[in-house]
């Protein structure tokens, strides 16, 4: 009896001492063992779903990290008077939330010190140094670059053209590699490609696209890169119908009987099996494999707030493989490609435009050419 009462009585002092750790641990710690995470939200910018680029591969992220990782995912989309709103409803219901571009980074700043326990992923833009947000910038501007290279090497008038949507940071980065790209080309070649760009004022206006896409046609352009939303299928649609009126066909391209007289750019994600021949070369953002990696930190603990600037290196910028196109694309510009992407492995700072850029002209005037892209390529 006297063995019973003793055993019992080291039970009682255990299970006192263990209530006791727990009742003397900080709540944070109790919390963070407690907390799981089960569920991601995106909230797009005013765009929405459906712009075959930008929101769009941001959901294709969501939703890969949703089958990987188990996580009930949602996406929220409204216009820009509604942002504050539609991230406070994504924090309320979500573990994580993810905010897509420059519209979105006043909500999340707003947001986030509200919702501690939630964390936040923005996405082309910087929301600085909020230790539940994780902010992803991409140097697009070496993927502007590659694509600059390649545009300006086919085109056949020495005009190649820009549909920006806005002047916002992220659009401007794109452009200034790209006109960095020709340059390249034109000093590489002693040609004098010109760039012109049109401004659209909107990424959700298709019809807006179009008018200065036909714009630039007019004026000889013959190539032009879509950095334009959801304002960019206009772009598509324009250089399609002026090949059409041009008398080249869709099977006309697919059996290689005509080269098309006018060609796309595709922008953040790859366009060249959505236009076979007709997209000339995709500038990459990769930002579904950005977003993946990135709840992937959050459900090791590994997350780290603040600002991430991914690149060439990481694998999440680039240009597409032109599995359609790379007939027209002379060997001189391919081997230049090659050239430049070694000095990107390298992050040579020569070929980075500096982050936040506001004036790509200035930018234009300041760039050198690195010079062993010069160099004479046998």
């Amino acid at each position: 009896m006297e063995r019973k009462i003793l055993v019992l009585l080291i039970g009682l002092t255990m299970v006192f001492f263990v209530a006791l750790i727990f009742l003397i641990k900080s709540p944070s710690e109790i919390n963070d063992q407690q907390k799981g995470v089960n569920s991601i939200t995106m909230v797009t910018d005013i765009g929405g779903l459906g712009d075959k680029s930008f929101n769009d591969a941001g959901w294709n992220g969501v939703q890969m990290a949703s089958k990987g990782f188990g996580l009930k995912a949602n996406v929220i989309q409204k216009m820009e008077e509604d942002l504050v709103t539609n991230v406070s409803r994504a924090a309320e219901t979500s573990d994580i939330v993810v905010g897509m571009g420059f519209m979105i980074k006043d909500a999340i700043i707003t947001n986030a010190p509200l919702y501690s326990d939630t964390y936040f992923i923005l996405i082309d833009e910087d929301a600085g140094d909020l230790p539940n947000v994780a902010s992803y910038l991409f140097h697009s501007d070496q993927s502007g670059y590659l694509a600059g290279i390649i545009a300006a090497s086919v085109s056949k008038t020495g005009k190649i053209g820009v549909v920006k949507g806005m002047d916002a940071s992220s659009v401007l980065t794109y452009v200034a590699g790209f006109k960095a790209g020709a340059k390249t080309w034109n000093e590489f070649r002693g040609e004098s490609v010109e760039v012109l760009t049109k401004t659209a004022g909107t990424f959700i206006d298709p019809a807006k696209g179009r008018e200065l896409t036909q714009s630039l046609i007019n004026e000889g352009v013959d190539v032009i890169f879509d950095v334009a939303g959801a304002t960019g299928m206009g772009v598509y649609e324009v250089v399609q119908e002026s090949n059409r009126a041009e008398g080249i066909t869709e099977q006309d391209i697919k059996i290689g009987a005509k080269r098309p007289k006018y060609f796309a750019v595709g922008v953040d994600v790859s366009h060249d099996e959505m236009y076979p021949g007709e997209v000339l070369v995709s500038a990459l953002k990769k930002m579904s494999e950005t977003i993946y990696s990135a709840v992937e930190d959050i459900t090791k603990n590994g997350f780290r707030g603040g600002i991430h600037l991914v690149d060439f290196k990481d694998g999440l910028t680039g240009i597409s493989d032109m599995k359609y196109t790379k007939q027209y694309v002379p060997e001189q510009a391919l081997k230049l490609v090659e050239k430049a992407e070694g000095l990107m492995m390298n992050r040579d700072e020569r070929l980075l435009v500096p982050s936040g850029i506001t004036n790509v002209d200035e930018y234009l005037d300041s760039f050198k050419v690195p010079e062993e892209l010069l160099e004479i390529i046998n």
